[in-house]
């Protein structure tokens, strides 16, 4: 894909992001697979499949969305389960639903820096908790970590186990995945890409830390942010789901994590899915011609996952955009040319 691979040099060269590594999946079998930059540019390692991203808003599907779906399925809470019996002292949140948080409905604004009052994970919760709502459950569309946060917080009350170790043991393991998961350890350090520009971090690289703020005062597991993964374990999940869900998660789930699902006063599902963003959501990060039955995510720090039902396709884009800045208009712009370049290919691979 020499158009593809010319716009990601090109971005490279004006340090819009330090490395790229991308994959076109179509039918369940990797079409295209490119890898480019260096993760770490104080070191001389290339990119690689293995090479470990910080997922950022990724971390809402791969984690927290398929871990609800993975509950619905064991009977552990339904869709219209309310947040009150999990909270039951947030009666100011009398109406929202399970279901109202996995796709933005809830009435939450957008984000809060819960982190500049709130030092641990408990409290940022609580602070979550405590944020009033701007409109009532299922009269609007809001894109929300907060929503995130609390469905994390769910999860690990249903379970009476961390998320971390939730999607170690209900996602990770079942799928194979070898390299993705909250708070690297260690022995990752090499191939964790790293980033900075954090605003509770100011001047400083991040290395194998979460990006995100909130995140990162949650001690890095959260359920809007916090997973790290390599295009590897990415190429794996999305097999998964291109597949039917098998080993994970049966046909029904999956047709909930590809259609919409955000219900809106008496309107068309539309906007979101469990877990993704869906047309007209102008999140979705489908560029200017993969089509708007598309499905998808993107994360901050310069992540993307995008799905076409119809044809079996799957796309992943991993950058660490943010090792240089956290502007966005600059990379916005190369990922959806990047995103086009992919899609005026996808009849030839």
């Amino acid at each position: 894909m020499p158009s593809v691979e010319s716009v990601i040099q090109e971005a490279i060269e004006r340090k819009i992001f330090p490395s790229a590594a991308c994959a076109v999946l179509l039918g369940g079998r990797v079409k295209y697979q490119g890898l480019f930059g260096k993760p770490d540019p104080e070191r001389d390692a290339e990119t690689s499949p293995a090479a470990i991203y910080d997922l950022a808003s990724l971390t809402k599907p791969l984690s927290t969305a398929t871990l609800a779906l993975i509950a619905l399925e064991e009977g552990k809470l339904t869709l219209e389960t309310p947040l009150t019996r999990f909270f039951p002292e947030a009666k100011h949140h009398e109406g929202v639903l399970v279901k109202h948080l996995l796709t933005h409905t809830a009435g939450l604004p957008a984000w809060r820096a819960l982190y500049k009052n709130a030092e641990s994970r408990d409290a940022v919760i609580q602070a979550a908790l405590n944020t009033p709502r701007t409109r009532p459950p299922g009269q609007g569309y809001t894109y929300s970590d907060l929503g995130y946060i609390l469905m994390g917080a769910i999860l690990e009350r249903v379970y009476e186990q961390s998320q971390a170790e939730l999607f170690r043991t209900k996602v990770a393991e079942p799928l194979g995945l070898q390299s993705t998961g909250y708070c690297p350890p260690a022995e990752w350090r090499e191939r964790v890409a790293p980033t900075g520009h954090s605003e509770n971090r100011a001047g400083k690289v991040i290395h194998g830390e979460v990006h995100d703020e909130n995140a990162f005062a949650m001690g890095g597991v959260a359920g809007h942010a916090g997973l790290f993964g390599s295009l590897d374990d990415l190429i794996r999940y999305a097999r998964m789901v291109l597949s039917g869900g098998r080993p994970l998660l049966s046909y029904y789930s999956i047709q909930l994590l590809l259609t919409p699902q955000a219900q809106i006063g008496n309107q068309p599902p539309s906007m979101h899915t469990i877990g993704l963003f869906a047309h007209p959501n102008p999140l979705l990060p489908r560029g200017d011609l993969f089509p708007p039955r598309c499905v998808g995510h993107s994360g901050f720090t310069g992540t993307v996952l995008l799905f076409d039902p119809q044809i079996e396709m799957a796309v992943i884009l991993l950058t660490n955009h943010v090792y240089y800045s956290r502007e966005k208009d600059a990379y916005l712009d190369y990922r959806r040319r990047i995103l086009n370049a992919l899609a005026a290919q996808i009849g030839e691979v």
